[in-house]
């Protein structure tokens, strides 16, 4: 069987084979794979193991036998195969990336010195581990010192490149490597030769244009980014590159770029959103210009593009754009949630608002009032909102918003609230009352999403409307029924819901203008089929117009 015998002979070295079998090279059998009872603890100084771990069913119990036999400051050395076909010897069980190996040095306690995989080269792309073993605390002679990563298997990789590998992950991960310890030249000559090997691999073309990029050479990153943006779909490296290189291009070049983008409205919308989550808001603005140039009114595109110019930095073009979102839906007398919310605060001459569900904050940042707070367990801001004044942002759940909002609102209450976060029945209707707990006297609470239209939309969670063959996107929950339980249950509120944009909401103290009769009960438990036959009366819903009406009353 195969050996290291050689290269552990030396005077002042004694090597050992273990097996569970008997043969060659074989001078400790073991009865046991996970309980190597012939062997004392710290009996090793080194322990090596190649090509072995995948065969074995349970290695993170060998890794233990491992550690166990090592001396404090002992040294394991692992190979073991992250690819290649099977071969049972008498099992083939496993194949390791460097987070497995990081992986079962933990679990047996051992300190990780390297770990690396050979991407690309040959079918087997070895996985390369040294751990340590702590040093003792009782003071003990260590047979090495502590050892640093000294990137030995790395540097044994980047020389392969004279071996003219034929995978192009080993150009891929060799280039990355090369740019990581500032060598792009050398980089750049490696993919040079891959994409003249590899013409038609979008990877490589990106990794190109990456290092051009890097390199101050954007002009001759062009060419790559015209091929990968004949690509369909699109690859995510595609669009963060396509990002990357319009920052720096201008005038035909950066027309070029521009001219290949998607012409249909669903292809830009996919680009969009693909660049939004790769965070390369540069081409998600290009994206949604093109889409506005198309479609002048559409209010959506003209309010992702002002969220876009924020991921890219442009403050002020962020702030002017949602400034003429809201005054061109005002002039057009629009009526939606946003607007609801700025006629009402207009009208009242509201000056404190809060936001209870902002995630990217599109309706947020339309609203213009002197005092903004917005809450959210988890923001979804681009760019963040760090950078961004005159606002209070509160990344946490409504729940623990209120059980210590800021002091201001303590002290003087909360003139209008929005409320958008979870649609359960219960979440919605805890938001309800806790907002009536800091609500002023003449304050109004505005919900969203109380007129589901189907089975799936008026689902208690979003994971069963998606299990739902109904589920088009869109999911209001139950908020429908926490209307419901205020009309029933509360004779202090006045309630109605203005049928438009998934039905708006007020509440405010007041005389109802009616009232339910109904159990609290045989709200929790309806079933949307019922609710949808009588649901003018259960939710006092209003038309469009009478919300004009009644304001000015």
């Amino acid at each position: 069987m195969p050996t290291y015998r050689a290269f552990f002979e030396r005077p002042s070295w004694k090597y050992f084979g273990l097996d569970v079998e008997a043969g060659n090279n074989v001078d400790i059998m073991v009865e046991d794979p996970y309980n190597w009872k012939e062997i004392e603890d710290g009996f090793a100084d080194v322990v090596i193991s190649g090509q072995a771990f995948e065969h074995i069913e349970f290695p993170w119990l060998t890794i233990k036998e491992i550690y166990r036999i090592l001396k404090p400051s002992g040294l394991c050395c692992l190979i073991v195969p992250s690819s290649g076909p099977e071969h049972k010897y008498p099992y083939d069980c496993w194949r390791f990336y460097p987070d497995g190996m990081k992986a079962l040095a933990k679990w047996a306690g051992f300190e990780v010195v390297e770990v690396f995989t050979d991407w690309g080269l040959g079918p087997w792309q070895d996985t390369f581990a040294v751990f340590q073993k702590p040093a003792s605390r009782e003071g003990k002679k260590a047979p090495f010192p502590k050892f640093e990563n000294r990137r030995v298997a790395e540097t044994v990789y980047l020389k392969a490149f004279s071996d003219r590998p034929v995978n192009p992950e080993y150009y891929l991960r060799a280039s990355k490597l090369l740019r990581e310890r500032g060598e792009t030249e050398e980089a750049l000559r490696l993919l040079k030769t891959a994409v003249s090997m590899f013409p038609q691999h979008p990877q490589l073309r990106a990794e190109t244009v990456e290092v051009y990029l890097e390199d101050g050479k954007p002009e001759l990153a062009l060419e790559h980014v015209l091929f990968l943006l004949k690509f369909r779909p699109f690859f995510p490296h595609t669009i963060r590159v396509t990002s990357g290189i319009l920052e720096h291009l201008k005038g035909e070049d950066k027309q070029l770029v521009l001219d290949q983008l998607p012409g249909d409205p669903g292809g830009l919308r996919r680009m969009a959103g693909i660049a939004e989550n790769t965070g390369s808001y540069r081409l998600a603005v290009e994206c949604w210009k093109k889409l506005i140039e198309k479609n002048p009114s559409d209010i959506n595109a003209k309010c992702m593009l002002a969220l876009s110019f924020k991921g890219a930095g442009e403050l002020e073009t962020f702030k002017k754009i949602f400034k003429e979102v809201l005054a061109f839906q005002l002039r057009e007398e629009i009526l939606n949630r946003t607007t609801i919310i700025q006629l009402l605060i207009n009208h009242f001459g509201f000056e404190s608002y809060l936001e209870i569900g902002v995630e990217r904050g599109i309706n947020f940042f339309q609203i213009e009032a002197p005092f903004k707070y917005a809450v959210d367990p988890k923001f979804l801001i681009p760019g963040g909102y760090g950078d961004l004044d005159g606002c209070g942002f509160f990344e946490m759940t409504s729940d623990e918003f209120f059980e210590n909002p800021p002091p201001e609102i303590k002290a003087r209450g909360i003139d209008i609230v929005f409320i958008d976060g979870l649609h359960t029945y219960e979440q919605s209707l805890r938001d309800v009352e806790n907002a009536l707990r800091y609500l002023k006297p003449n304050g109004i609470i505005v919900l969203h999403d109380c007129l589901p239209d189907s089975p799936a939309t008026a689902a208690p969670t979003l994971e069963e409307a998606k299990k739902r063959p109904d589920f088009k996107g869109t999911w209001t929950g139950e908020v429908y029924k926490t209307v419901m339980h205020l009309r029933a249950a509360r004779s202090d509120l006045f309630v109605a819901v203005v049928d438009t944009d998934w039905g708006v909401g007020l509440v405010k103290r007041g005389t109802p203008e009616s009232s339910l009769d109904l159990p609290l009960e045989k709200i929790r438990t309806m079933k949307f089929e019922e609710f949808v036959r009588f649901k003018d009366f259960y939710l006092n819903l209003k038309p469009i117009g009478w919300f004009f009406t009644w304001l000015n009353t």
